[in-house]
């Protein structure tokens, strides 16, 4: 790394998140691919240098391009800090302190690498000084989960002095539980700390029952509350797996504790815990889950494990009844809606081509809909060649077109790109114009480009438009006019949404 290249990350951090006026990009690229000595020359520069919170956004890009040097997903091309590195990584770690947000990624790093001296440091940072929520927490623990080529000793079982951290606490157990059952460690680490799980599952519980008479007791935002009941249920979830795992029955008088709770997750995972001590009452409990959409991918997994596929009703095991638990779960996730919908409704099944598969592909969409407190709210989901949803309300459109929508925003080619139409080069200036102007012959009107792309060489421009006295998004390449009229809905279609639907069309009818 140049004086130069050095100086310009420096200045990039403490920038902040504002983007430097250079070559960011690249540069953090390279960092990503430089040499040990480098990286190390780097990092005492930034312990050198004053940082506080608000260079946590640029830290936070620093510290994953790093991450990519490691590369803990590729067995064949991983990499590791040399020793050296990690005082260095550990003191960075220490003077941002806890109310950093970056700092998880270089526990991230330290868990990457996974050499003995690196696990040990990882293992008493985060005894000593966890990072400071749930999410960082797992995030730090990521890469002992996708690669095993280490030493588990140098974790287990003094990791489990962290246990008092609830922040940590999840991740931990879940370690335990994915090494044990991979037979990676034996006996289950923590079989020695039993009594201590069993209370801890039963204080969590507890915590559980009391938020849900009163969540107002525990915090005053509705993302603070749905934050502590999602850490909550991880840790319940992961204790209910841990004392399945260890099978000491002295559990089971928390595990039916924990299947009271309405949760349908930790619900799903006391049943199967319970189900696991032969105990009737969570086989019982699992039978009537699978009839969840939100909880029937993971009761299916359970009822095979525990042989109990012949007791579930067969409407709740076909492809149909799979996809509409792929959507529900997909909805439930916090990038998400957050919670399941309330009703889900099967439109259209087909076996089609879809673009970046060899075999066609099985496709299912379905009408999901949310009844709210003071109003409801429905659209349309796609599973097979990929799950997902749009805000735009699709209800409206036929079959073929909700497909085409999916298609279009799931396509990935060097070939198909858009871009905002109000940051166009004059070339392309040029072109808008004349798709604007055929646009004019097909009898448009009060035109107003949005976006302008190529699709396998053909130019389109994406406009609001007027057509016979009605206001709507037009499509235009060098063939023929598409048009989307403005319909009576709170969310309608919109030029992003339409520019997908065209591009789906052509890829769809070409496919099939």
């Amino acid at each position: 790394m140049s004086d130069m290249q050095m100086q310009s990350l420096i200045e990039y951090v403490l920038e902040g998140d504002s983007p430097m006026d250079r070559g960011t990009p690249s540069e953090l690229q390279w960092l990503g691919e430089a040499t040990d000595a480098q990286f190390e020359e780097f990092l005492q520069a930034l312990l050198d240098t004053d940082l506080n919170s608000s260079h946590d956004p640029a830290l936070a890009d620093v510290f994953r391009h790093v991450m990519y040097r490691l590369r803990p997903w590729d067995a064949s091309n991983r990499r590791r800090l040399p020793p050296t590195s990690v005082p260095l990584v550990v003191a960075m770690y220490r003077k941002l302190g806890a109310a950093s947000s970056s700092r998880c990624h270089l526990l991230q790093i330290l868990a990457a690498s996974a050499i003995p001296h690196e696990l040990e440091e990882f293992t008493n940072l985060v005894i000593d000084d966890p990072p400071s929520d749930a999410p960082s927490a797992l995030l730090a623990f990521g890469p002992l989960f996708q690669h095993t080529s280490y030493d588990v000793r140098r974790l287990f079982p003094k990791l489990l002095d962290a246990l008092q951290h609830q922040v940590v606490a999840a991740s931990i157990i879940d370690l335990a539980n994915f090494l044990f059952r991979h037979d990676l460690i034996a006996p289950h680490p923590g079989i020695a700390r039993k009594e201590q799980l069993i209370t801890l599952l039963g204080a969590v519980v507890q915590r559980l029952s009391r938020i849900e008479e009163d969540p107002t007791q525990f915090a005053t935002s509705p993302d603070e509350i749905a934050q502590q009941i999602d850490d909550a249920i991880s840790l319940a979830v992961a204790l209910c797996d841990a004392l399945a795992l260890i099978g000491d029955r002295e559990a089971i008088g928390k595990l039916y504790q924990a299947l009271e709770v309405r949760h349908r997750r930790l619900h799903t995972e006391a049943a199967a815990a319970l189900a696991r001590f032969g105990e009737e009452a969570g086989k019982n409990a699992l039978v009537e889950l699978v009839a969840e959409p939100v909880a029937r991918l993971r009761v299916l997994a359970y009822a095979e494990e525990l042989d109990l596929t012949e007791k579930l009703d067969e409407q709740f095991t076909t492809p149909v009844a799979r996809a509409e638990a792929e959507l529900a779960l997909w909805l439930a996730q916090p990038s998400q809606m957050g919670i399941p919908p309330t009703k889900m409704e099967l439109i259209d099944s087909r076996l089609q081509h879809w673009p970046g598969y060899d075999e066609p592909v099985a496709s299912f969409l379905f009408r999901f809909t949310y009844q709210l407190p003071a109003s409801e709210y429905s659209n349309v989901g796609i599973v097979g060649p990929l799950t997902h949803a749009f805000g735009a309300d699709l209800l409206d459109l036929p079959p073929d077109d909700i497909y085409a929508a999916f298609a279009g925003w799931h396509v990935e080619h060097e070939d198909i790109f858009e871009m905002d139409a109000a940051a166009l080069t004059e070339a392309q200036r040029v072109e808008v114009t004349r798709l604007e102007r055929k646009l004019r012959d097909h009898d448009f009107d009060a035109i107003q480009p949005a976006i302008f792309g190529m699709f396998l060489g053909d130019k389109v421009l994406v406009a609001r438009a007027v057509c016979e006295g009605h206001s709507g998004i037009a499509v235009m390449d060098d063939h023929e006019p598409s048009w989307f009229p403005a319909r009576n809905t709170s969310r309608p279609i919109g030029s992003y949404e339409a520019c997908c639907i065209y591009k789906g069309r052509r890829l769809l009818r070409t496919f099939n």
